[in-house]
């Protein structure tokens, strides 16, 4: 029996089921049983079961996108499960998912379409946004995470999920979500101020370099710096190291004293003001313009009163 196919055909085959195996011919799309993959056993597209089929949200490349278009288009006159994981019940010499793999399996679907859910809530909670679309993909959501549980006969638990689904009934949802963006806003800002207060408690102490004392902060302080440091609100640091006679940053690159003294020199009038279009040298970085508060080097800003530290500290 032939099972070696074009990209076009291998789908095609595997939706009749005509066959329990078949592949293009590098491998990279095959289908086994019931379940076509792409790229491995570790991304399976879809699976049949009747006339039903589980069927993945996910993608990892432009050729699995095709993959997915694909086997999309040779089951389209089947009812079609959506799901970002895909509950493959057999796998390769006929083993059998167990109960806890399915387990987690359902989690991360559920789990994907709360997030799903809850950022576009949050976009509609923005004014400025139109809330059609965001209604639109908020319904799509609910409607493939209904199907999906109503299937597996799966109840929800989770607490966040069953509220946001009862947010979405409401007929002053776009009211609530408004709320719930302006509630989150709020405990973000709070969560940022504690961020900066922490950090600075770390700032200190990789200043002194003083690693020990580091590993020896509280993990809840840790949690704060860690949350400050993604935040836009954070700038790259700087600090000095005497031994070796350079500036170091807070994302490891390494300048020279004499070097940065330069750029300090050069910078002139725009360390107290605002400049554009600057191009002053600073190794591989270029500095480009300051700010108020700021001054920018390719990917880093650096805090003006970092410049200011540490041409006191070096008395320039």
């Amino acid at each position: 029996m032939k099972k070696v196919f074009n990209n076009s055909d291998v789908p095609h085959i595997w939706s009749q089921q005509s066959q329990d195996a078949g592949r293009n011919s590098n491998g990279s799309l095959f289908f086994e049983g019931a379940t076509i993959f792409s790229y491995g056993k570790h991304f399976p597209i879809a699976t049949i079961e009747g006339n039903d089929v589980l069927f993945t949200l996910s993608s990892y490349s432009n050729t699995t996108a095709k993959h997915i278009s694909k086997a999309r288009g040779a089951i389209s006159h089947k009812n079609i499960i959506w799901c970002y994981d895909v509950p493959v019940k057999y796998y390769g010499n006929d083993k059998p998912l167990n109960k806890q793999s399915f387990t987690l399996i359902h989690s991360a679907n559920l789990n994907y379409w709360k997030g799903n859910i809850k950022k576009m809530m949050l976009e509609l909670g923005n004014k400025r946004n139109k809330p059609e679309s965001r209604l639109s993909v908020i319904q799509t959501n609910v409607n493939q995470l209904q199907a999906y549980c109503k299937y597996f006969s799966l109840p929800i638990k989770d607490k966040e999920l069953k509220t946001l689904l009862s947010l979405v009934k409401s007929p002053d949802f776009i009211e609530k979500a408004r709320e719930a963006k302006a509630k989150q806003d709020a405990a973000n800002e709070r969560k940022i101020k504690q961020g900066a207060k922490a950090y600075q408690t770390y700032l200190d102490l990789w200043r002194k370099y003083d690693d020990e004392a580091i590993k020896d902060l509280p993990s809840n302080l840790m949690q704060l710096i860690r949350y400050y440091e993604q935040s836009s609100d954070y700038m790259t640091r700087l600090r000095y190291n005497k031994a070796q006679k350079r500036l170091e940053t807070s994302k490891g690159v390494q300048i020279p004293v004499e070097i940065a003294k330069r750029a300090y020199v050069q910078l002139n009038g725009c360390i107290e003001g605002s400049c554009k279009d600057l191009s002053i040298p600073v190794m591989n970085y270029t500095i480009t313009e300051t700010g108020k508060d700021y001054i920018k080097a390719g990917c880093h800003t650096i805090p003006k009163e970092d410049v200011k530290y540490i041409a006191n500290l070096l008395k320039w």
